[in-house]
């Protein structure tokens, strides 16, 4: 994945493809838009779209032929299907056809990008567990076996601890982890140490990942539980500092 997420939409109405292409380029992502199915089926290879929006009517194709279509090109592509059919068996169809989500028309923009989001942070979550020994949070990507750590395309240089503090937490992205369990996991059950042991190795990743480490956005504490490490936002930051001592 690269850092900004790259959104095809497939749709021959001239004003959805206007209003989605402004709005979505405003909120950081790339955007290309086609009127044909069968135009989109043929730029698949070459644009290599992130997730797709996708038309239940288009002049030359139905909307589930070509999500169909696109599932035997990328079986894990998020695709969410707009229509105007919103009967149960409508969108059962759809649904079967491989859509992982649909919005029936007239939609809110508001609505969509709440949705396109769950569908991006639910397709990051599934591309981390499906790496043997490493871990991708969309730009945030963990490789155990070289032992290296890359966030928006930047090596972080991490000492073993920060490496293995850090390894439990992406395991566990969006859930709160208490401190105890992470003493127990990184650190061991014989460790003689305290809960600061936890909270120092905790700053440390903060001065080497977030933006602004007295404000921390990645890497939250959890008021009386511990710490949580939150899905990345895909899209590039607007002033992401990246340091890379040596703890």
């Amino acid at each position: 994945m690269t850092s900004k997420i790259k959104i095809m939409i497939v749709d021959d109405d001239e004003t959805i493809v206007e209003t989605l292409t402004y709005n979505l380029t405003r909120h950081g992502f790339i955007v290309q838009a086609y009127n044909s199915g069968a135009v989109a089926l043929s730029k698949f290879t070459e644009y290599l779209p992130d997730l797709v929006i996708l038309d239940w009517m288009l002049p030359d194709m139905k909307g589930p032929d070509i999500c169909a279509m696109l599932r035997e090109q990328n079986a894990d592509l998020p695709v969410l299907m707009l229509t105007g059919r919103a009967t149960p068996q409508d969108i059962a169809y759809g649904l079967s056809k491989g859509a992982d989500d649909y919005l029936v028309k007239p939609f809110s923009m508001v609505e969509l990008l709440a949705r396109l989001e769950a569908l991006i942070r639910r397709s990051l979550k599934d591309k981390a567990r499906s790496h043997k020994g490493r871990i991708d949070l969309g730009p945030l990507i963990l490789d155990e076996d070289a032992r290296r750590v890359t966030y928006y395309a930047k090596n972080i240089e991490l000492s073993p601890r920060e490496f293995a503090l850090l390894k439990v937490l992406m395991q566990n992205v969006d859930r709160a982890l208490t401190t105890e369990a992470l003493l127990d996991r990184v650190w061991g059950a014989d460790f003689d140490g305290d809960a600061k042991t936890v909270a120092v190795h905790v700053r440390w990743l903060r001065q080497k990942l977030e933006a602004d480490p007295k404000n921390p956005v990645l890497l939250e504490t959890v008021h009386r539980s511990g710490y949580r490490l939150n899905m990345p936002a895909p899209q590039d930051p607007a002033l992401h500092k990246m340091t890379g001592r040596e703890h």
